[in-house]
């Protein structure tokens, strides 16, 4: 099994989903992926960012996100341009290390597009 960084999903027994943000050797280190997905350039606030999403006045800005990851999923469970990988088995393979949800995690292009 090959997991791809910052891009395959994986899932745990209670449904959660993560994906990978670094390999060094055998060991990975996975990030809850709707916080992964929660800091993407396209959710900087900013009035780029209010002009694109109107329709959410009033509303939830985690829909975003939380669709953003369902797209993901339906690729991965399709296997497309993805893999959904189940984490039993990825930590057969590979010394699985978590980021805290609490901690900030910077997506890598999170440089390239400062608000």
């Amino acid at each position: 099994m090959n997991v791809e960084i910052n891009k395959d999903l994986i899932k745990d027994e209670r449904g959660n989903y993560y994906i990978a943000v670094q390999m060094e050797g055998n060991e990975l280190t996975l990030v809850n992926a709707f916080v992964e997905a929660s800091f993407t350039p396209e959710l900087i606030y900013n009035e780029e960012f209010r002009n694109r999403h109107k329709e959410i006045e009033g509303g939830f800005v985690g829909k975003i996100a939380m669709d953003l990851l369902r797209h993901d999923v339906v690729m991965g469970l399709k296997a497309i341009d993805r893999k959904l990988l189940d984490l039993s088995e990825v930590e057969q393979q590979y010394k699985v290390s978590f980021i805290d949800t609490i901690e900030f995690f910077r997506h890598p292009a999170w440089n390239t597009h400062k608000a």
